[in-house]
């Protein structure tokens, strides 16, 4: 049994904390919409991947004999859960649902922005500094994954790619829509960059769902 945690672990599960959160900012947005129906699609998101973590130290849930696998199941868990529980959302209540999704993913970039921000230790002035700072809130899969490859970095510009999207196979386990999901993932992703500095923009230039070989984005100075 490991004794202690890596910083790496703690980074890892904050990431997949923000994603927790998130879930819960789409209940609440859901709520006003549907009513009783998005307590109903939550719960069945809750029945078929589990309720989510309590919010405890890590030490205190995690499989010390296990610890990557641990982690890579709680990534797989939070992401097909609230693709799942978009997806119901959809199904019971229509195109509505997008919009509210897409309102609250935009509105948890708000919250992770400023939250990001407030810590002090992100070079916002900078496209770099602000892709550190997406690469430790945004959850993108374990650090053995090593999806982006970057392609330019300057203090204006950072281009990277990668072969495929790490979340589509826990879309796709659900059934959820993938384009959907890349949208609402593309939302939040442009408003945490222009809260943490309105002088940049975030863009996906190329798209494998668009049968391109590879996904591109970029941060941008506009």
């Amino acid at each position: 049994m490991s004794a202690f945690l890596a910083p790496i672990h703690y980074w890892l599960y904050n990431k997949i904390r923000c994603v927790i959160e998130r879930e819960q900012f789409i209940f609440k947005a859901a709520e006003n919409l549907c009513g009783g129906t998005a307590e109903e699609a939550r719960s069945q998101a809750w029945q078929s991947y589990g309720e989510p973590l309590p919010e405890t130290d890590l030490q205190e849930q995690i499989d010390h004999s296990n610890i990557h696998g641990w982690l890579q199941r709680q990534i797989n868990v939070a992401e097909s859960r609230e693709a799942a529980f978009i997806q119901a959302l959809v199904d019971n209540c229509g195109d509505a649902a997008i919009d509210v999704a897409q309102t609250a993913f935009r509105e948890h970039g708000v919250h992770a922005a400023r939250h990001a921000d407030a810590q002090g230790k992100y070079e916002t002035s900078t496209a770099p500094g602000i892709y550190k700072a997406i690469n430790d809130y945004y959850l993108n899969g374990m650090p053995c994954d090593q999806a982006d490859a970057i392609l330019e970095s300057t203090s204006d510009k950072m281009v990277w790619e990668n072969a495929g999207c790490l979340q589509e196979p826990n879309w796709k386990r659900v059934g959820a829509d993938g384009k959907i999901m890349k949208k609402l993932y593309n939302e939040w992703l442009a408003t945490f960059v222009n809260i943490l500095n309105p002088g940049f923009a975030f863009n996906q230039t190329a798209d494998t769902q668009a049968g391109a070989k590879s996904n591109r984005y970029e941060i941008v100075r506009v």
